[in-house]
């Protein structure tokens, strides 16, 4: 298995655990609170938290398998090439809205290492690290469409065979 690939599984995997905490920190929330009696006073921030990071990692994910949600009525209309550019422009906007995000996101992570959650033990800076954190992984991913978008521009036949 190449470096990507496990790289790939291991996202798909802390996707997965965090999804799974942030399902049973709520279910725990609702036992302890209604059947119980007795609130857990920790469980909603960190499922709040789980949900923030759970959020960035289906994106990555979907910018993996390139699932995200997308109106082609217009490029299916357009010769191969027409297609291929406008792919190539929308991987290059995806590039540079990452670019931004990740700038953005690694300066209020910076900001928040000294702040700490209300009711756990960490910092709000690791809440927000996944923002540059997947800001980065969704911009590979956007280079790598612009590039093989790029390709199919510039091939003989507009990528189709």
């Amino acid at each position: 298995m190449t470096a990507s690939g496990r790289i790939d599984r291991a996202v798909d995997a802390i996707a997965i655990a965090v999804f799974a905490a942030m399902f049973a920190c709520v279910v725990a929330q609702v036992v302890f609170r209604y059947f119980l009696g007795d609130p857990l006073v920790w469980s909603d921030e960190l499922a709040r938290y789980l949900f923030v990071w759970a959020s960035f990692l289906g994106w990555i994910v979907a910018a993996r398998r390139r699932s995200h949600l997308r109106i082609d009525t217009a490029t299916r209309r357009l010769p191969p090439r027409g297609e291929a550019a406008f792919r190539l422009v929308g991987a290059i906007a995806g590039a540079a809205f990452a670019a931004l995000l990740a700038f953005y996101g690694w300066r209020i992570m910076q900001r928040n290492l000294d702040v700490e959650t209300t009711t756990l033990f960490f910092s709000m800076g690791v809440v927000y690290a996944i923002v540059p954190l997947a800001a980065v992984a969704v911009g590979a991913y956007a280079l790598a469409d612009a590039r093989a978008a790029l390709g199919a521009l510039l091939s003989r036949d507009g990528g189709r065979t």
